[in-house]
């Protein structure tokens, strides 16, 4: 099941230079997150598991969801997208600033294709490939889906 899948995803430890990265920058924050903590483990996705809209990013942001722990949260592409989801009433509120804020997404679904931010947001092909299974047992979980989007 979903909850299971997430559990795998978060404990995922298989790429080293992705799990150095995302530990190194949740130890050296940016300044204006100094006293936050850090989530620094692989992201799940979020949202509506029954909807039929996948939104699908290449990864999570180093000081947006690597910082929160959730996709598309805390960052300027979170600014733009929740605003634009919520015009379009997909989401409940405007923003997405930190996890547990209340956010609720209605007939859509948000993920990642790389779980873990990686360097320069360039992954390498053996990354995409380990997190692929990932992503693809999160698709066949989204039994609904009609419509997929790239943002």
């Amino acid at each position: 099941n979903f909850k299971k899948l997430n559990n795998r995803i978060v404990k995922c430890n298989k790429c080293d230079r992705l799990v150095n990265f995302r530990k190194k920058v949740a130890k050296e924050k940016r300044k204006q997150y100094i006293n936050e903590k850090y989530w620094g483990k692989p992201i799940n996705g979020f949202g509506d598991e029954n909807g039929q809209v996948l939104l699908i990013g290449l990864a999570p942001a180093a000081h947006g969801g690597n910082r929160t722990g959730r996709v598309f949260t805390g960052d300027r592409s979170a600014d733009f997208l929740y605003k634009c989801l919520y015009k379009a009433k997909i989401s409940n509120q405007p923003t997405s600033n930190y996890n547990n804020d209340g956010l609720k997404l209605n007939n859509a679904y948000v993920t990642v294709a790389l779980k873990c931010v990686p360097p320069g947001d360039k992954p390498k092909k053996k990354e995409l490939f380990n997190c692929f299974n990932f992503f693809k047992q999160e698709i066949k979980f989204l039994s609904n889906l009609k419509i997929k989007m790239m943002v």
